[in-house]
C-alpha cells in the first residue's frame, strides 16, 4: 500500500509540473493555417446568406407573380414550397459533390458551385413568374455543393490537434451568414423605387423590385469567390489517395484467433481452456485476471485428481498458476 500511494505522488508531481492537459494539449497543438481557413469560412458565410436571403420578401414575390389577395388562403403554401426548393434542391446534390471533387479537386469544384449558384441568385432576382422563380430557386439549392465541399477542404488541412478548433468555425460562419441574409434581403427588398434616381435604375427597380436584395448578395458572393481563387490552393493532387475511397475501403480482415487442439480432460479443462491463445502471424495474447483464475481453477480440479505426488512432481505448472 505505501508503495502504491508513493508511486501516485510521484505522478502527481510529474504532471503537475507538466502543467494543466489544455496547456499541454495547446503546445503540441499544429497552428491553424488561417491563410487556407478564412476563404472557407467565407463561403461557408455567403452559403448561409443565400440560403437566408429571400425568405423576407418571398410571401410578397408570390402574391405578386400569382395575383394573389392579401386574403387568399394559397399564400402560406405556395410560400414555403418556395422555401423549401432550395433545401430539396441541396439534399438531392449534395452527395454527389463529395466524389466529385475527389476526382476533379476540391478548388474548382468549390469554385464552380460558386459561381453557378450565384449566377441562379441573380435570376431568381429577374424572375417575373412563379414557377421560374421556384426553379431558379431549386438549381441554386442543386448547385449548392460549397458547404460540403468546403467540409473536406478542411478535413484535408487539418490533422488531429486542431481539428476540433477549426471545424468550430463552421457554425460561427454559417451562422453569421443566417442572421445576415434575412436581415439583408428585409432591408433592400424594401426600398421604394422612387428612392432611385431617374433613370435606368428606376425602371430597373420598377420592374424587378426583389433584384437589390439578390444583386447585394451576388456581390458579396464575387468577392468571396476573388479571394478563394486568388489565395486557395488545391489538396488533392495525382497519386494522393482520396478520402472518399479510403472511408469507403472495406476494413483490413482482423488476425483470426486459432487455439491448438489438445484433448480435454475434464468439464474444468473445458472452462478454463489449457491450451494457449495465439494471434496469427505474432505470439501469445495477454491473459486478464478471468483466465488466469480460471487457468488455478483448472489446475486445482486436476490435482485434486492426480493426487499430491503428482502435484509436487510439477512444480514449474503450480509456479505458472501463481503468476
Amino acid at each position: 500500500h505505501r508503495q502504491s500511494r508513493r508511486g501516485r505522488d510521484s505522478n502527481d508531481s510529474q504532471k503537475s509540473a507538466l502543467g494543466p492537459p489544455s496547456d499541454r494539449m495547446d503546445d503540441a497543438a499544429t497552428p491553424v493555417p488561417w491563410r487556407s481557413v478564412l476563404p472557407i469560412l467565407g463561403v461557408m458565410f455567403v452559403d448561409g446568406v443565400n440560403m437566408m436571403l429571400v425568405f423576407p420578401f418571398v410571401p410578397f414575390l408570390v402574391r405578386s407573380t400569382l395575383r394573389l389577395s392579401l386574403e387568399d388562403p394559397n399564400t402560406p403554401l405556395m410560400s414555403g414550397l418556395m422555401g423549401a426548393a432550395f433545401l430539396l434542391g441541396q439534399f438531392f446534390a449534395s452527395p454527389v459533390y463529395g466524389p466529385l471533387s475527389d476526382r476533379r479537386g476540391r478548388r474548382p469544384v468549390l469554385l464552380s458551385c460558386m459561381a453557378v449558384s450565384t449566377a441562379f441568385l441573380l435570376a431568381f432576382g429577374l424572375a417575373e413568374s412563379y414557377w421560374f422563380a421556384m426553379a431558379c430557386r431549386f438549381l441554386q439549392g442543386l448547385s449548392a455543393g460549397a458547404l460540403t465541399v468546403g467540409k473536406l477542404y478542411l478535413v484535408d488541412i487539418s490533422d488531429a490537434t486542431n481539428e476540433a478548433r477549426i471545424f468550430s468555425y463552421i457554425g460561427v460562419a454559417m451562422g453569421s451568414g443566417a442572421i445576415c441574409g434575412p436581415m439583408l434581403g428585409g432591408l433592400l427588398s424594401s426600398l421604394p423605387p422612387a428612392s432611385a434616381p431617374d433613370g435606368p435604375i428606376r425602371l430597373v427597380l420598377e420592374r424587378y423590385p426583389y433584384l437589390p436584395p439578390c444583386a447585394a448578395a451576388a456581390a458579396m458572393a464575387g468577392v468571396v469567390w476573388l479571394a478563394t481563387a486568388l489565395h486557395l490552393r488545391e489538396t488533392l493532387h495525382q497519386g494522393d489517395a482520396s478520402l472518399s475511397a479510403a472511408l469507403m475501403a472495406p476494413p483490413r480482415t482482423s488476425p483470426r484467433l486459432r487455439t491448438p487442439r489438445k484433448p480435454l480432460s475434464s468439464g474444468a479443462a473445458f472452462v478454463a481452456g489449457p491450451a494457449r491463445t495465439t494471434v496469427a502471424g505474432g505470439g501469445p495474447l495477454p491473459r486478464g485476471r478471468g483466465a488466469l483464475a480460471a487457468d488455478a481453477h483448472a489446475e486445482g480440479s486436476e490435482k485434486g485428481r492426480r493426487g499430491p505426488a503428482d502435484a509436487q512432481a510439477d512444480p514449474a505448472r503450480r509456479s505458472g498458476c501463481e503468476l
